[in-house]
């Protein structure tokens, strides 16, 4: 996999995960979170188990043990996630996901890894653009569901960083279904002690069947298992950058769905803004002019 055909299935994984938040609003709160952990990843583990029932005799004690960690990490993602978005709207919710630009960085360094000159200049006007389009005010009280996503946003850095780690040491593929099925057994097993009666107490509606599968096929089955192939060549940063776009994604996105599948939400002049300052972010942290630059200087200061 190329960088450029890594890049464009990142993007493909931001746009997924950008219109599940979408997606995930209009499931009622009713549903427990447990239940929709297992409901979404259950059936997701189903549709890679038959489509890859093939390579499931490859799967070893490491990369089982991987997939269980990795399960671990996505169970308490979720479980903030479902619960931070049913307290605030699906764009505000985005921009906090896509906090991820400073959570990442801050646990590199923790692993002496540096940043470049583009990367801080692009992380400078994501964070610019994602102040206007987060719809939080200055003297505002935070909502619990702030809160709650960003714990959410910090569990899925911890995500990111593993999976860099994982990927180089086995099959991206493997690790991807083994994680699915993990996080689905995980699930179930918290929603019985919740609930023993589980899959008997679902109002099993067509709204709530639409978006399950939905979010199951889209959001979970093709961008993990995808996101497990384009890690193993890209670095957490550029994955981070690209899925920093995500606020302008669902911000779009939120206007064009149809109210049926979640809440449409106004467009205003400092989304727009937000918006521009996050697509240059993307760029210029995406590019190495300034390396470049700084290389050129280098070159004639020595000639």
């Amino acid at each position: 996999m190329t960088r450029i055909e890594s890049n464009i299935v990142l993007f493909s994984i931001t746009l997924c995960w950008a219109s599940s938040y979408i997606f995930i609003k209009n499931i009622p709160e009713s549903l427990s979170t447990f239940a929709y952990i297992t409901l979404t990843t259950g059936i997701a583990s189903i549709i890679m188990l038959i489509v890859f029932f093939k390579r499931i005799k490859e799967m070893d004690k490491k990369t089982l043990l991987r997939s269980f960690i990795l399960a671990a990490i996505i169970c308490l993602n979720l479980v903030f996630e479902r619960m931070g978005i049913s307290r605030i709207p699906a764009s505000t919710a985005s921009f906090i996901a896509s906090l991820n630009i400073v959570f990442v960085p801050l646990l590199m360094l923790l692993f002496r890894k540096k940043l470049n000159a583009n990367n801080l200049l692009g992380m400078v006007f994501i964070l610019t653009g994602l102040f206007f389009t987060s719809g939080i005010k200055s003297g505002q009280e935070i909502n619990s569901g702030v809160l709650i996503m960003t714990a959410a946003c910090f569990v899925m850095a911890i995500y990111i960083v593993v999976v860099d780690n994982f990927t180089k040491k086995s099959d991206p593929l493997l690790l991807g279904i083994g994680q699915m099925i993990f996080t689905s057994v995980i699930g179930f097993m918290l929603w019985a002690i919740e609930e023993p009666k589980t899959f008997l107490t679902v109002n099993y509606t067509n709204e709530i069947l639409a978006n399950i599968f939905l979010l199951a096929f889209f959001a979970k089955a093709y961008a993990y298992i995808m996101l497990m192939y384009s890690q193993k060549y890209a670095s957490p940063i550029t994955v981070t950058i690209i899925a920093s776009t995500e606020p302008v994604v669902t911000m779009v996105l939120a206007l064009l769905i149809p109210s049926t599948f979640g809440k449409t939400e106004l467009f205003t002049f400092s989304n727009a803004v937000g918006a521009l300052f996050i697509v240059s972010g993307a760029i210029f942290a995406g590019t190495n002019f300034l390396s470049k630059k700084k290389d050129l200087h280098n070159n004639a200061l020595e000639g």
